[in-house]
């Protein structure tokens, strides 16, 4: 008896259409919800960068306003160059010249003002 090979009628026919057709439904279904989910994802991203970047930019705003007050460019000609307003007198205030480390490990201060005790305790 020869060996027959099987038929495909139009019912095969159909159901492998339709197979087809639901394989490709499932594979764009499947790409759309993984692209969907990475730019949700990047979005999240971008969003917290974006209030970083904002809050940022609101500190930088708040220096530069500070930066152009009159109360900064003062405080700044007063410490860098010395200047006084008028009617004011300016003091130089200079601590001594320190010559060497006078303090030791442990030692408090006022024992090395003073000369008291080894300091170590």
């Amino acid at each position: 008896m020869p060996l027959r090979l099987p038929t495909f009628g139009l019912a095969h026919m159909v159901l492998a259409v339709a197979l087809l057709l639901f394989a490709l439904f499932l594979y764009a279904t499947v790409h759309t919800a993984a692209q969907s989910y990475r730019l949700h994802r990047e979005q999240r991203v971008l969003e917290v960068e974006v209030n970083v970047l904002r809050r940022q930019h609101a500190e930088l705003q708040g220096l530069v306003t500070y930066l152009e007050s009159d109360e900064y460019i003062e405080a700044f000609a007063r410490s860098q160059f010395g200047l006084v307003r008028p009617g004011e007198i300016a003091v130089d205030v200079r601590g001594p010249e320190r010559i060497g480390e006078s303090r030791h490990p442990g030692e408090r201060w006022w024992e090395a003002l003073f000369g008291l005790g080894d300091g170590v305790r």
